[in-house]
């Protein structure tokens, strides 16, 4: 028994020291992805240039 508690314990400690952090981050990737879907929406062309020379580099690095 006295295991199983202080796992509970620690798992408790953990999910309280992470979890404040962890909600920040996911916060902020909202926020990024609401930015970048606003920039989509607002330069759906150049949204689509930049997607294909991101493409093209990756792929150039990729075959080497």
């Amino acid at each position: 028994m006295a295991t199983t508690e202080t796992l509970s314990d620690t798992a408790r400690d953990i999910q309280n020291r992470v979890g404040p952090e962890l909600e920040e981050a996911r916060r902020e990737l909202d926020s990024l992805n609401q930015r970048v879907s606003g920039f989509i929406r607002e330069r759906p062309i150049a949204s689509l240039a930049i997607a294909l020379a991101a493409g093209f580099v990756i792929g150039r690095i990729a075959s080497r």
